[in-house]
């Protein structure tokens, strides 16, 4: 966090292409919302022209208007399935497809792709499971700990069959929506998580803090608040290293260890008063966390079930239809 490393972080696509203040963020997500909107209403009055049954468009329609969802329902919808990243990654691991020191980078890389794609699409087009799939998969790739595709839904499927249904994740399913992820992410696949500079300053406090042990359990506390902030906005908001020192104070917090004497040494008093400011946000954000429970992502997902965009959805008529006079349905993201 230092003058120097703050103009490098400030060359990486991170900063000038994924940073936002919680103002503009939420503006972003609002008008996306608006304009899914119009292309789902959109999209249902055109498959009502090609539906021969009047009564069936108009129910539909009536269906749709009554369960579109807000930008917070869209949020919570996506929040949960955020979470089921980190199943997953347990899953993987348990099943010898991730290597242990893989897991946190696969995790942090797959959550940052999907919060990400949806700030250029909405949920109305592309259900958050399939988007999740997919930057889980890709996330392997770029993180060095790839995994072959016959390998990646095997696992899911087997799942899927264990609570007494048909298997139904198909490896086209993923492989399918690779490239509208990539071209969403506009082809920027580096990023920069907390748990690299938060074992930088467990190596660094080393030379400060007498009780190595406890400072240990700081370290170890550290990387479940750094879990936490990855579901959070924070990553558009502030630099990786701030992120994962705001997460070090709340685990120093909870074990009783006070590391002010070591940012005293190591910043300038200048710096000290806006830096603490910055903390005190991040470890409010952390803190005040509330994940999606899964009674609610259910109930939301029904209402996306009656709100879905068919232009975009494989079972509609509509899509069948263009895909019939086009031979296949061009993705449009929102992205500009």
């Amino acid at each position: 966090m230092s003058s120097e490393k703050t103009q490098l972080f400030k060359q990486a696509s991170q900063y000038r292409n994924w940073r936002f203040t919680p103002e503009s963020l939420a503006q972003q997500r609002t008008a996306n919302n608006k304009k899914g909107i119009e292309r789902v209403l959109q999209g249902l009055r055109e498959e009502a022209q090609v539906d021969d049954d009047s009564g069936t468009s108009e129910t539909r329609m009536n269906e749709a208007t009554n369960n579109l969802l807000t930008p917070s329902e869209e949020l919570d919808l996506i929040d949960y399935y955020l979470q089921m990243v980190h199943v997953y990654t347990l899953t993987y691991k348990r099943n010898g497809l991730l290597k242990a020191d893989a897991v946190n980078n696969v995790k942090a890389t797959a959550i940052n792709f999907i919060k990400r794609f949806y700030i250029h699409n909405v949920v109305f087009d592309y259900p958050p499971k399939s988007i999740m799939l997919t930057c889980f998969y890709l996330a392997t790739k770029v993180e060095n700990a790839f995994v072959k595709i016959d390998d990646f839904t095997r696992p899911l499927q087997a799942a899927e069959t264990k609570r007494g249904g048909k298997p139904q994740t198909k490896n086209e399913d993923i492989l399918d929506l690779e490239f509208v992820v990539i071209q969403s992410l506009q082809f920027e696949l580096a990023v920069h998580h907390p748990y690299r500079p938060a074992y930088g300053f467990y190596l660094d406090m080393q030379a400060y803090i007498e009780d190595k042990g406890l400072l240990k359990e700081v370290y170890e506390k550290t990387q479940s608040y750094i879990d936490q902030s990855l579901y959070t906005d924070l990553v558009f908001f502030y630099q990786s290293s701030q992120i994962a020192l705001g997460a070090f104070k709340l685990a120093a917090k909870d074990k009783d260890l006070d590391i002010d004497p070591y940012l005293t040494q190591c910043f300038e008093a200048r710096l000290l008063e806006s830096l603490y400011a910055i903390l005190d946000d991040i470890q409010e954000i952390i803190s005040s966390r509330s994940p999606t429970a899964v009674e609610k992502a259910r109930d939301i997902d029904r209402k996306l079930i009656l709100c879905r965009n068919p232009e975009k959805n494989p079972n509609s008529k509509l899509y069948k239809k263009k895909a019939a006079d086009q031979g296949e349905v061009p993705y449009q993201s929102d992205s500009e």
